[in-house]
């Protein structure tokens, strides 16, 4: 019998847009593979295969050219300013967070024109791709309420960052048990077969990073508070 090995390489971004303090976009469920079929000798070439996790976190880029009112158009088209509360922002967190995953496999022919692949790597990164802090523009740089907008949005990031890092362990466990619940399959077609597993994993991870996103958004709620924004408009004359 013939047999060969080869690693294939699949991948899928997989990312929310997330302002902060303003909202998790929900992550698009896909479609859950087809129970996929098998035999002794293929489950025979199972491995455990290697997890690797890595947390990203995207320096802020500072924007100071938008008027309030353009700020609050972005909050808007967010979803995230639904009540006066949300009106007249002066400052913005808007961050794209999210999973970045990819797989490697192994593929052994069977038999002709059966092919038994097995998940080899997981590559898992989690957390901000990119982060914009918008200021009202009629605060110059030098002033007291340009300086105070900024620190609340830079804490908001800090925030996010450490919630991020103490979540990863939790993500890296999950991965770890759905990756390993992944069996060698029978393939004709293994470029499908990697696909589906990339598919199966995301949706598999969603509840974890749903549970992530409401630990993240509890955390900000903190610093968001009328109590807490009193406090910041005590800090400055220059309003």
């Amino acid at each position: 019998m013939h047999c060969l090995t080869e690693r294939r390489r699949y991948s899928a971004l997989h990312s929310g847009l997330v302002s902060f303090p303003i909202f998790f976009a929900f992550l698009v469920p896909l479609p859950a593979p087809a129970v996929a079929s098998t035999t002794k000798a293929c489950l025979a070439t199972w491995k455990e295969p290697v997890i690797n996790v890595e947390a990203r976190h995207a320096r802020p880029r500072i924007i100071h050219q938008n008027s309030s009112q353009q700020i609050e158009q972005i909050a808007t088209k967010s979803g995230f300013a639904k009540s006066e509360r949300h009106l007249h922002l002066l400052g913005l967190t808007n961050s794209m967070i999210g999973p970045r995953l990819s797989i490697t496999t192994r593929m052994r022919e069977i038999s002709k024109g059966q092919l038994c692949l097995r998940l080899n790597t997981v590559n898992f990164s989690f957390g901000a791709h990119k982060t914009d802090i918008y200021i009202e523009r009629k605060y110059h740089r030098s002033s007291c309420a340009y300086r105070t907008i900024l620190a609340h949005e830079r804490e908001h990031v800090a925030i996010n960052d450490q919630v991020i890092s103490d979540f990863m362990p939790v993500l890296k466990n999950e991965l770890k048990a759905h990756a390993n619940s992944i069996l060698p399959r029978l393939t004709r077609n293994p470029d499908t077969a990697g696909k589906s597993m990339v598919n199966r994993l995301l949706l598999e991870m969603k509840p974890v990073i749903d549970k992530f996103r409401k630990k993240r958004e509890a955390a900000n709620d903190v610093i968001d508070t009328d109590q807490a924004y009193a406090n910041t408009q005590k800090k400055c004359k220059d309003w």
